[in-house]
């Protein structure tokens, strides 16, 4: 017989901000604001580490699909560097890999 409340992960609920630089000097398909308008209303894989070294316990990969549906495309007052920070909402669990 229990005699106390048990508790169980649910449904998983995540979000990520990232923050981007605006490269209006970049055309194309090679522009953050292309790629990120490209993507509009879909979801997409995401994959992070932070940094470039190999995957390992000090350097996890985190992988998830996210939908892109906010973008700040224009920001800032003149002469200021152009960002957006977007959160994103994610579509999968977040999987942490530390194992190449």
């Amino acid at each position: 017989m229990d005699t106390a409340h048990k508790f169980v992960k649910g449904l998983e609920a995540s979000t990520i901000t990232l923050d981007f630089l605006n490269d209006d000097s970049a055309t194309g398909a090679g522009s953050v604001r292309a790629a990120l308008q490209s993507a509009w209303g879909t979801t997409v894989p995401l994959t992070l580490k932070q940094t470039s070294a190999v995957v390992s316990t000090a350097n996890p990969l985190y992988s998830t699909t996210v939908l892109v549906n906010n973008t700040t495309d224009i920001n800032g007052a003149v002469s200021d560097i152009g960002t957006q920070s977007i959160t994103f909402t994610c579509n999968s669990p977040i999987v942490i890999t530390t194992t190449p």
